[in-house]
């Protein structure tokens, strides 16, 4: 009987420690982007659309041309834009007739338009420095892999220019997809095309600047 009662003590003893111990708070992790913020107004910025449903982002360069990724549109699909409001379904609606893209493999992107399109074209630029506060915009997924109706805005540091790539650090805000294609200014003027992230701290954008005399012999940009 005494033996009984010493294990049923040390029992109550242990179930009382562990009652009385704080329960684990689960940690969350990091979110896959971090929302930097709305934009203001985006007059060039263009959504692109795949067989009518939201798909990636770009710019509006000239009356007829939107710039963009070229992963985006590397299949067979029909195309369309939304162009010039940072609310998507208000922008101006055209259809895509034409892609072109580079023969130099580069993942950019040029988009012929049936219409032409007023608005307040999207100036490109030279390329940036390492050190460069960059903004990058577009209508990507948020955190909960929603794709956004507003436009929103990413400011970002640039970390490594060459090889026809632009590299940057998260600062306010990180892309996700969706984003791609979306316009990346650098003192008011379009320096790259979004492409690609790691959904943690980086992200990396084809140069316009090193693509500059294909965009001005296809588009007269």
């Amino acid at each position: 009987m005494r033996r009984k009662l010493s294990c049923a003590l040390v029992f109550s003893a242990v179930a009382a420690s562990l009652a009385a111990a704080p329960a684990a708070i689960a940690q969350p992790g990091p979110l896959p982007i971090i929302d930097g913020s709305y934009a203001d107004e985006g007059p060039w910025a263009a959504m692109l659309e795949r067989d009518g449903q939201q798909w990636c982002s770009g710019s509006i360069i000239d009356d007829t041309w939107v710039l963009t990724a070229e992963h985006c549109v590397d299949d067979d699909a029909s195309y369309t834009v939304r162009v010039g409001e940072v609310d998507h379904r208000d922008g101006t609606y055209a259809k895509v007739t034409r892609v072109y893209t580079p023969s130099n493999g580069a993942d950019i992107a040029l988009l012929r338009l049936d219409r032409s399109v007023q608005a307040t074209y999207s100036r490109l630029g030279a390329q940036p420095q390492e050190g460069d506060t960059e903004y990058v915009y577009g209508w990507g997924r948020d955190q909960n892999g929603t794709m956004q109706r507003y436009l929103k805005v990413a400011e970002m540091t640039i970390i490594d220019v060459g090889g026809g790539l632009i590299h940057a650090k998260r600062g306010d805000g990180l892309t996700n997809s969706g984003d791609s294609g979306g316009p990346v200014f650098v003192d008011g003027v379009q320096v790259g095309v979004h492409i690609s992230g790691n959904k943690k701290d980086r992200s990396t954008h084809t140069s316009v600047a090193s693509n500059r005399t294909w965009i001005r012999n296809t588009s007269g940009v």
